[in-house]
């Protein structure tokens, strides 16, 4: 099997979830309720980082 094919086969193995996703979702509740977009940015700069540097279980268990 060829690397394409290989990747092709897994890039939905989690369902439509990425962090692309997740960033829209939370763009559009800070929208939602009024964050300016300064911050909104700053927010999402801030959760891009946190997604590269912490575990999915550390961040689960901030919820």
């Amino acid at each position: 099997m060829k690397y394409e094919e290989i990747m092709a086969a897994i890039k939905d193995i989690n369902g439509p979830w990425s962090n692309a996703a997740c960033m829209g979702y939370c763009r559009m509740a800070m929208k939602s309720v009024g964050v300016d977009e300064k911050t909104q940015n700053d927010v999402l700069r801030e959760l891009h980082f946190c997604m590269d540097t912490v575990s999915v279980e550390e961040a689960a268990g901030e919820g």
